[in-house]
């Protein structure tokens, strides 16, 4: 029998509070850390009901398969281009996208084309591996045998496609404050039994990792950085030998990431469809995320060997590449209303079309991306 919610935010707190104690307290990446991806009891480790209306929060892919089915068309771009195609997807969600990105690429050719060989699923969760294994397996055999699920980057160099959507944003970040001409790290500490915030010296290598973005900060900033991004990316796309690597999230360039107006950082978190600023509440029950800093994302990338030659907004990734003509007037007009609307929550300013960004780059690879015809490098 699982554990109730309770059980398993109780084995949550007893990890978090024995490492405090251990180690004589928290940096804050490491208590998010074991909030979201703690074995057993984290976040998306626990079995919570995670995506879609009844769950926390809503992505794009979730909306319906419009997303999916227009992001296919670049894959296909790329897939013509290269030689034994693979995608690998990181964090694969309930596994709607790869099962309507897959769909949506043997619709396109009948002679299996645009397939690609193997489609390669990166993903830490068991939990939301098996809710993903249950979506593959409604496609016919001839797609979901491609399927393969991963728990490190493959050793092998494949060519092909490297795509995540929403995962940036919940990579463990570190917290800082700028104070009196230095920075702080927010460690965390146990008082009463409660979380407390303490600020401490950076070590050495994260202090030049955060000095290396050059900022200009006001007294009593506080903002977040991922730390060992480049390590990060590098892992990631090593194996790619030649293809894109295409991330959608949300998040600014860094000068209107570190703006001083946003003086308080941008940690959010999400539980019932409601966002809050308060990491310390319902622990493991809750999401946890921060906003991405693109530019650090573009210079690991370059890190990588990866050449960065696209970054837009969603809603331009979509128009440049037709999604206005997947939706279909003819026929049933339900149908054609629930289209209408997602593309609405997909497109518009103040749905998801400017608040989600997306950032290309190609490795070994010389071609044009149709979903990048307005691009916006210049705001990197």
């Amino acid at each position: 029998m699982s554990d109730s919610l309770e059980q398993t935010q109780q084995k949550l707190w007893q990890a978090i509070t024995q490492a405090i104690r251990q180690h004589n307290g928290l940096p804050f990446s490491e208590f998010m850390r074991a909030a979201l991806y703690q074995p057993g009891c984290g976040y998306y480790s626990a079995g919570l009901k995670k995506l879609g209306q009844d769950g926390d929060f809503i992505t794009a892919v979730e909306l319906g398969s419009m997303f999916a089915q227009t992001l296919a068309r670049q894959f296909a771009e790329v897939i013509e281009m290269v030689s034994d195609p693979v995608i690998m997807e990181l964090g694969a969600g309930s596994g709607r996208f790869c099962a309507d990105v897959l769909t949506a690429l043997d619709d396109m050719d009948k002679n299996g084309r645009y397939v690609p060989d193997c489609y390669l699923i990166l993903e830490v969760s068991a939990d939301l591996k098996q809710q993903q294994q249950q979506h593959i397996d409604t496609l016919p055999t001839h797609l979901s045998n491609r399927v393969k699920w991963l728990d490190t980057p493959p050793k092998q160099p494949f060519n092909g496609v490297i795509f995540a959507n929403e995962v940036l944003d919940a990579l463990p970040v570190e917290v800082f404050r700028h104070n009196n001409n230095e920075y702080q790290r927010l460690v965390l500490q146990l008082q009463n039994g409660q979380l407390v915030e303490h600020w401490h010296t950076f070590p050495a290598d994260l202090l030049t990792q955060l000095k290396a973005k050059e900022l200009s900060l006001p007294d009593g900033y506080r903002s977040e950085f991922i730390p060992y991004l480049n390590n990060w990316m590098a892992g990631i796309t090593a194996p790619l030998h030649q293809g894109l690597v295409l991330f959608v999230d949300y998040g600014y360039g860094r000068d209107v990431y570190y703006h001083p107006e946003r003086h308080t950082g941008t940690l959010v978190c999400h539980q019932r469809h409601q966002a809050n600023f308060n990491p310390y509440h319902d622990v493991g029950a809750q999401d946890i995320t921060a906003f991405v800093d693109f530019t650090a994302v573009a210079e690991a990338l370059k890190a990588a060997d990866c050449e960065v030659v696209g970054f837009n907004h969603q809603m331009d990734l979509l128009m440049g590449l037709g999604v206005e003509n997947i939706i279909s007037a003819e026929g049933d007009y339900s149908n054609y209303y629930a289209q209408a609307t997602e593309l609405k929550q997909l497109m518009m300013p103040n749905e998801m079309g400017e608040k989600f960004k997306c950032i290309a780059a190609l490795k070994n690879l010389n071609m044009t991306l149709s979903g990048f015809k307005n691009n916006r490098l210049h705001n990197l």
